[in-house]
């Protein structure tokens, strides 16, 4: 491989990895907007970076969220959900997300 095939395989391996972190389409602005919106008053950053908590995969925190939505009716889209989904998992967990 010449260095300018290397470098942009390298950025394509980069941005492939960076999105495996989050669902494809979502906006992670927007997750960040509702969640401070919407869930800052029943957690804090304590909620999700607690010893004892009870999400644990990628799948986990999506039924997390779509439970705390219809438990608090605050009334996020699928779209939303997703968003909220993505701010969460990049900010705080970390998963791995499956491919769509």
């Amino acid at each position: 491989m010449t260095p300018s095939h290397f470098s942009s395989a390298t950025c394509a391996l980069l941005l492939f990895g960076l999105g495996a972190t989050t669902a494809p389409a979502a906006d992670l602005a927007n997750g960040e907007a509702l969640h401070q919106r919407k869930c800052t008053g029943c957690h804090d950053h304590r909620q999700y970076t607690r010893p004892n908590r009870i999400v644990h995969t990628f799948e986990d925190l999506h039924a997390r969220v779509k439970f705390c939505d219809g438990a608090a009716n605050a009334g996020f889209s699928a779209d939303d959900i997703d968003d909220v989904v993505a701010y969460l998992n990049a900010r705080y967990y970390k998963f791995i997300a499956p491919a769509e």
